[in-house]
């Protein structure tokens, strides 16, 4: 799923509207509107993800801030003549839609074969895969693989004909990682501005653009 915002006049003030008319060419004051818009959104994103922390705590991963960089106007915005569309594209942007619908994360999405989420279960593993961690076992339940725990060593003593020999094994210790087969994130649509917010912000754009052009017929 993308969401997509095209940009009209209908809820625009009177000032613009009577500039519109007047315009020839409307794609300039179009584009400025679009281009405060995707600024405004990407600000949005970006204040979103700062005002919720991981709920373990520990090292912040700072994923919306990478999304906001990608809600730039190169790549959201389009602009024909008395038209501009800004797209969010739900696979460049993986959760954007959450804004308007559950999103469902299963495992195999970006690494083929992989069968399991691995969910932080401790702050010191959030924003790290297993893969750089060290020293992880795996542990069981009743269904198969539940987990990934750091590994304690446990040394046995077992009888020969030449004594007593130690065995070192690893056991699980404090588990670091769950296994799950999917998760679903639900709705939250204060992710992006609301409608009210991004009229706002399509006609701060256009009337920024207005004052210009009224400054530069003025000097």
């Amino acid at each position: 799923m993308n969401v997509r915002l095209s940009i009209t006049v209908d809820t625009a003030t009177p000032e613009i509207v009577y500039a519109w008319d007047q315009l020839e060419d409307k794609t300039p004051i179009m584009k400025a509107a679009g281009h405060r818009l995707v600024r405004d959104t990407s600000a949005h994103v970006r204040a979103w993800g700062r005002s919720h922390p991981n709920k373990l705590g520990g090292k912040r991963t700072n994923y919306w801030s990478t999304i906001a960089e990608k809600i730039n106007p190169a790549d959201c915005l389009q602009v024909t003549g008395s038209q501009a569309v800004m797209t969010l594209d739900g696979n460049i942007m993986p959760g954007i839609t959450r804004a308007f619908e559950d999103v469902t994360i299963t495992p195999g999405t970006k690494t083929p074969g992989v069968k399991n989420l691995a969910l932080p279960a401790r702050s010191e593993s959030y924003g790290m895969r297993p893969g750089e961690m060290s020293g992880l076992v795996l542990f069981w339940g009743k269904a198969g693989p539940a987990g990934l725990a750091q590994g304690v060593p446990v040394t046995r003593a077992k009888s020969t004909k030449k004594g007593a020999k130690g065995t070192t094994y690893m056991v699980p210790g404090l588990v670091m990682y769950w296994f799950s087969k999917k998760v679903t994130q639900p709705t939250d649509r204060s992710l992006l501005p609301s409608k009210q917010e991004w009229t706002d912000s399509a006609s701060d754009g256009a009337s920024e653009w207005l004052d210009i052009q009224l400054k530069k017929l003025k000097s």
